[in-house]
């Protein structure tokens, strides 16, 4: 009785469709046979659909395809997302790469145009809401094609923003706006939007049915634009198209002898070869439920069918189906959404007759198979290695900025990727404003009041800083929340500046003092520039170079020790006059000042605090270290490794991903 009869036990739902695709890719093998796939789960139905796909194998699928997930009703969506988020930089961007979208251009243009925009205003922090914040990034980048392509954009989308964005219209008008927004977005120099938008049979059904629900919508109350993306969802929700999409973007056609169906299906039809997916309770059967309106007494009184009636036309199904075929494949998984499944009442009845008589369901190979599908051919993975790369001394810099140095320290790879292949992190979309750009702020605002003051302390100087910061905050043009986020930590540095500035001058008189000073110092054929945030000279001659940090600190023992290069070497810049005559001189003073402006608001931290004297020793130790580290690349067979040294791990690394750090530094395992 258990001829043809085995039994599937992958670990989970992905190794089960790849082991159920395999099957019914074996099936193949043999001239004339037929396999299907019988199964309630559709989800499990579009893994195995996928899972073919990787031999070319486009199963008939008689569920057809969701209408909200064909091309035309996504655009519609993505459309009507984009108008409720004021054009976002995700929603926007969303609509603009989708293959529909045109602007009037050919399709390739739209897209080239859409990446262009992408990169110059939609990367790092969220513009103004609407086409407006785009106009005003735009300028101040000065990207002077964009205005061309947004004035473009905003013609095909004038249904969409003439009416205010707080106004509530029908539903019919808003949906009857949406479809001719999308209609002149899809429009290309060749072929109208309607020709575009409604083609093809999934174009042709949609038509249908927004056709047929604009004659409902009269009927609901006014709604806001917000209310555009599930209104639309809504009228999509349930409904299926059998479309030949899948077909036409491969170029091929339906296998004649592979099938997917559902359980209705399946009483209709045989094949040789047939495989029951999603054995497991709560899909096969379903969980039973009465409903939340009637109680099953209630149900009984009305003459209603009982919820158990379902169970038992799945037993009905599940044994029409096992005996249609000459070999049938039962396939439950192990573990379910991350839990353990409960095998179906079906299988476990079976097992336990058959362990009666001594019996087992044989067990289908087919979950090993999948096992070894994309594992190496000998079966066992190759480990990464570090990488070690060994550019020609042709290639690798002459010249690094003082930030750059503590990097070449810490993460040399970080050095060859960003000035040897010249490699960039893009910034996300609509990046949260970070302390980067709080720091900039803060860098801003310190370098006008030094501007304005000089070495002279004016009487209303608490008033000036405070001036000088909300001045930086206005030129940032931050959304409004930030704004009001940020300024009262910004007052907060400037009244501790201004303490901080009466008892520094009042100790050490100063002839100049001199903000974001560049300088660029020749050593040894290699250049160091480097911007000093402030520098100081006294009236005995010395300098006290001061640097800002909104961020953290360097280690108190690092900084001390020359690990922390960045003041030191901008001292040892300063003996050479590499910041002009006026900023020439030996360093008394070295110091970070931790601009936070949380609950302490700042704090001055000198290196070597207390032991002024020793300042030369360390500025004589960092400068011959940074020329130990200038010989040590001329080698030609130095590499620029990773991370090379544990105790000394950046504290972010943009190309960690890029060296694949977590694979071969262990990243991926525990503790």
């Amino acid at each position: 009785g258990l001829q043809g009869l085995s039994l599937l036990s992958p670990p989970d739902t992905q190794a089960e469709a790849t082991a159920i695709a395999m099957v019914l890719r074996d099936a193949l093998e043999t001239p004339g046979t037929r396999a299907a796939l019988v199964t309630p789960d559709r989800a499990l139905a579009g893994r195995v659909a996928t899972e073919l796909l990787r031999w070319g194998v486009v199963a008939d699928d008689s569920a057809g395809e969701q209408l909200a997930e064909t091309p035309p009703a996504v655009f519609l969506r993505l459309l009507a997302r984009a108008v409720a988020e004021d054009f976002a930089p995700v929603a926007l961007l969303a609509l603009l790469k989708h293959p529909f979208a045109a602007c009037g251009m050919a399709p390739a243009a739209c897209r080239a145009a859409a990446r262009k925009l992408e990169e110059a205003c939609l990367r790092g922090p969220r513009p103004l809401e609407g086409l407006a914040g785009l106009r005003e990034v735009a300028e101040r980048k000065g990207a002077e094609w964009a205005p061309g392509f947004l004035a473009r954009l905003e013609a095909c989308l004038d249904h969409l923003l003439r009416p205010d964005a707080s106004v509530r219209l029908a539903p019919a008008e808003h949906l009857a706006g949406l479809i001719r927004a999308a209609e002149a977005l899809a429009g290309t120099d060749m072929i109208s939007g309607p020709a575009v938008l409604w083609s093809n049979e999934e174009g042709e059904t949609l038509a249908a049915h927004l056709a047929s629900a604009l004659d409902a919508l009269v009927r609901l109350p006014d709604q806001a634009p917000r209310n555009l993306p599930g209104l639309l969802d809504a009228l999509l929700e349930g409904t299926v198209v059998r479309s030949r999409r899948a077909l036409r973007g491969r170029g091929g056609t339906e296998h004649p002898r592979v099938f997917i169906w559902g359980l209705l299906e399946a009483r209709l039809q045989s094949v040789d070869i047939i495989v029951l997916g999603g054995l497991v309770e709560g899909v096969w059967p379903l969980a039973t439920d009465p409903g939340p309106w009637m109680s099953r007494p209630m149900r009984l009184r009305a003459g209603l069918p009982s919820p158990e009636e379902g169970v038992g036309q799945a037993a009905h199904d599940f044994v029409m189906a096992a005996c249609s075929a000459p070999v049938v494949v039962l396939s439950c998984p192990r573990r379910r959404d991350g839990a353990p499944a409960v095998p179906s009442r079906w299988l476990l009845r079976l097992e336990a007759f058959l362990a009666g008589r001594g019996m087992t369901l044989p067990r289908h190979p087919a979950s090993d198979w999948a096992a070894v599908l994309d594992m190496p051919r000998d079966g066992q993975p190759t480990p990464v290695v570090p990488p070690r790369p060994c550019p020609p001394l042709t290639a690798r810099p002459t010249r690094l900025s003082v930030t750059a140095i503590d990097t070449w320290l810490a993460d040399p790879y970080a050095i060859y990727a960003r000035y040897i292949l010249r490699l960039r992190k893009l910034d996300p979309l609509e990046q949260a404003t970070d302390a980067a750009d709080y720091g900039s702020i803060v860098h801003a605002g310190m370098h006008k009041f030094v501007q304005l003051a000089g070495a002279d302390w004016p009487p209303d100087a608490h008033e000036k800083l405070r001036a000088a910061m909300l001045a930086a905050l206005a030129e940032a043009r931050l959304r409004p929340a930030l704004r009001e986020w940020w300024e009262p930590r910004l007052l907060r540095i400037a009244d501790w500046v201004a303490e901080q500035e009466a008892g520094r001058r009042s100790h050490f008189p100063t002839v100049r003092i001199g903000s974001e000073v560049e300088g660029k110092w020749l050593r040894d054929g290699f250049e160091l520039v480097g911007r000093a945030d402030r520098i100081e000279m006294r009236r005995d001659g010395t300098l006290a170079l001061l640097d800002y940090k909104t961020g953290r600190l360097p280690a108190k023992g690092s900084a001390d020790s020359g690990d922390a290069p960045q003041l030191p070497l901008e001292a040892a810049m300063a003996e050479f006059g590499a910041f002009g005559a006026d900023f020439m001189g030996s360093a008394a003073e070295l110091t970070y000042w931790h601009l936070s402006g949380a609950y302490v608001a700042g704090d001055a931290r000198p290196i070597l605090e207390g032991k002024p004297g020793e300042l030369s020793p360390l500025i004589a130790h960092v400068s011959d270290s940074l020329d130990e580290l200038i010989r040590d690349y001329r080698n030609p067979a130095r590499p620029y490794l990773s991370q090379p040294h544990p105790g000394r791990m950046p504290r972010f690394s943009d190309y960690a991903q890029l060296a694949r750090v977590a694979e071969w530094g262990g990243g991926n395992e525990p503790e």
